[in-house]
């Protein structure tokens, strides 16, 4: 494990893998390294192939610090702190809402070089400013639990009884752990979903990018998927079998190398 100090005096902590040409993985809501196996095995598949693959806790979670107020352009300036660290060049992925980091972190212009984004949730005109608010005030009352249930089913419309049954598991408290963060990317996803330019917002944005999508995800995804890749000049889909809103190692990291060469 290695750390960087990001421009307000963040602490990030990441864990590097292989040399070569670098990979930054970006995790959407929840997602930290405690609790995700399979981002580290993505990385070292990566690096087994000649890359340098970077897999990070970002702010507020896991072994990462929190320098408040929060700000899209605060995660930037995370990820602009890790690519001075790998030699000043990246390429991107983003699971899920990491694609709002990945986006600004490439129309930012500190040293992006391609981007690869699964299943950005970002729609056109949905406004989630009453899920927001209702998100703002249970982080405030420290009711995480709830916070976290409520995530998951108005959100993203997992079914409730799906939900209590997460919640018996053993990696249940680590994600509670991060409640507070969900207010990050929901900001961020709202943010961009109400923006009037929405189609027109990563228009400067001409790096290589892919944006893939599972075949057995959450409604609305591939649409999803589409319209952002559409939105990005010289973007391309890519659909994989099989895969749900969390592909398997085994089935993206194939693609995602295809892409890197």
């Amino acid at each position: 494990m290695s750390t960087v100090t990001s421009q307000d005096g963040t602490v990030i902590d990441y864990d590097r893998y292989g040399d070569g040409p670098a990979v930054i993985f970006i995790g959407g809501a929840t997602q930290y390294r405690a609790i995700d196996q399979s981002t580290g095995q993505i990385a070292r598949r990566l690096a087994a192939e000649g890359f340098t693959a970077i897999d990070y806790d970002r702010r507020g979670r896991g072994r990462s610090g929190d320098t408040a107020p929060w700000a899209l352009e605060r995660e930037v300036e995370d990820l602009a702190s890790l690519i001075k660290a790998v030699g000043g060049t990246t390429t991107l992925y983003s699971s899920s809402s990491g694609a709002t980091v990945a986006l600004a972190a490439a129309d930012a212009g500190v040293g992006v070089t391609g981007l690869a984004l699964y299943e950005p949730p970002l729609f056109a005109g949905a406004d989630h400013a009453e899920r927001l608010a209702t998100l703002r005030s249970l982080s405030a009352a420290g009711k995480n639990d709830e916070a976290m249930r409520y995530n998951l089913t108005a959100v993203i419309g997992v079914p409730s009884e799906v939900v209590d049954g997460m919640a018996q598991g053993p990696g249940w408290a680590d994600m509670v752990a991060v409640a507070p963060t969900l207010v990050y990317d929901l900001a961020a996803v709202h943010e961009i979903n109400v923006d009037p330019d929405w189609a027109g917002r990563w228009a400067s944005i001409t790096v290589p990018a892919i944006v893939y999508s599972g075949d057995q995800t959450f409604p609305g995804m591939p649409e999803a998927a589409d319209a952002v890749a559409a939105a990005l000049p010289g973007a391309t889909r890519r659909v994989l079998p099989g895969q749900g809103h969390g592909p398997a190692p085994e089935a993206l990291a194939p693609v995602l190398l295809e892409f890197l060469r």
